[in-house]
């Protein structure tokens, strides 16, 4: 999650689209009064941030007047946890984000984030939650017993019913779309370039494998769920399900 007032970006990160990587690219332009949540504690990436001498983390915590008048289940969550009260984090949803910038910057700001196709981002979903397990679990099974994993960037794109994001760039050619984004942002030039530079959290998905079409071809049930759950994707991209190469 990331607010830049200059040029009135407002950044949605979505899981398992590269979130990361642009938000360390988007940190090139980030000045003092921007909004800056930690990337992730777990990767490193914060770390280098830093190494490239960019604006960290900032201006994400709530205090405790702020606490008072904006109180959520997930500040009491982190209360009780002894956790520190944040006003935005790594993957804040878009209804968390409108409430504590106000209306007024979120109606006026360039909201944006990342769409992936649901297949191939159920798969890279699999593969990085199991990172490190001794045996990766049986596809299928795993999909359907981790069927809310397959919508649950509904909550950057959506609030309620209603899409909020203005601009959403297509995973699969992110270079192409940053093009886009910079040349209609002056003050963002140079920003695919950054992106292209960037390798935050690759090297979990296996080189070798079955393919993205192999794993549905033996998991139907997983397939349908996908075409059934993610309809907004499928329709809004054209995206479809990889079949296998004919030989």
């Amino acid at each position: 999650m990331m607010v830049l007032h200059d040029p009135g970006i407002i950044f949605l990160k979505s899981r398992k689209t590269a979130g990361s990587s642009i938000e360390l690219a988007l940190s090139a332009f980030a000045r003092d009064g921007d909004v800056i949540a930690p990337i992730d504690d777990e990767s490193g990436d914060d770390i280098e941030r830093a190494r490239r001498r960019y604006p960290g983390p900032q201006h994400y915590r709530k205090s405790l007047i702020e606490l008072v008048w904006t109180p959520t289940y997930r500040d009491l969550r982190d209360l009780i946890k002894g956790k520190p009260l944040l006003k935005f984090h790594n993957h804040c949803a878009a209804r968390r984000a409108r409430r504590h910038l106000g209306r007024a910057i979120w109606q006026r700001y360039l909201k944006v984030s990342v769409v992936r196709n649901p297949w191939d981002y159920m798969v890279s979903s699999y593969y990085w939650g199991n990172r490190g397990a001794a045996e990766l679990p049986d596809f299928e099974r795993w999909c359907l017993d981790n069927r809310r994993l397959i919508i649950r960037n509904r909550r950057q794109y959506f609030i309620g019913r209603q899409c909020v994001v203005d601009r959403f760039l297509r995973f699969e050619q992110l270079g192409q779309d940053l093009q886009v984004l910079e040349s209609e942002r002056p003050g963002l030039t140079g920003l695919a370039d950054i992106f292209a530079s960037t390798s935050a959290k690759r090297g979990i998905r296996p080189k070798t494998g079955p393919s993205v079409a192999e794993l549905f071809d033996a998991a139907p049930r997983a397939d349908r769920l996908v075409g059934e759950l993610c309809r907004f994707e499928i329709e809004r991209f054209g995206y479809q399900r990889p079949r296998r190469e004919s030989i």
